[in-house]
This record gives C-alpha cells, sequence and structure tokens, in this order.
C-alpha cells in the first residue's frame, strides 16, 4: 500500500511498483531479465513464482542501475528487492 507505479524505472515492458529506496516489486510477463534504476543502498533480491509460490534468494544487489539474471522458470515470475 506504499508502493506506487514506477514502470519508468524498468526496461522490456516490465512493471515496477515501489517505494523508491525502499523496496522495488518488478513483474515480468514475457519472463527474461529486467534492467532497473535503483537509489543508492543495498538490497535483497529474490525471485517470487506466482503459481508455485516458490522465492528463490538471489546476490545482495548495491549497484544504482543492475540487471536480474533471467527468470527461474516458465509461467509468471516477480522480483522483489527490499532495502537493507
Amino acid at each position: 500500500w506504499k508502493t506506487e507505479p514506477h514502470d519508468e524505472l524498468v526496461n522490456n515492458g516490465n512493471y515496477c511498483l515501489a517505494q523508491p529506496g525502499k523496496l522495488y516489486a518488478v513483474y515480468l510477463p514475457h519472463g527474461g531479465n529486467v534492467t532497473i534504476h535503483l537509489k543508492p543502498g543495498r538490497y535483497h533480491a529474490h525471485w517470487f513464482s506466482a503459481v508455485s509460490g516458490q522465492q528463490i534468494p538471489l546476490p545482495v544487489v548495491d549497484e544504482p542501475v543492475w540487471t536480474s539474471p533471467d527468470v527461474p522458470g516458465y509461467y509468471d515470475w516477480a522480483l522483489l528487492l527490499q532495502a537493507e
């Protein structure tokens, strides 16, 4: 409820809800990867499967422009980045 649409922060037709500097939730409707523009800081990141509920942790992100690895499977995946 504290996030707002910020699709301008991501590429390739992906969707982003963000509370910049604190939380970024990115939906990748076509799979692949996403480049996201972040406020400076360190973020915990993980993939989330809307189909299975599976969560896959990623290494800590501390770059202002970061490109994710490709989604880990088929179907709907989202990426969540939360400030430390």
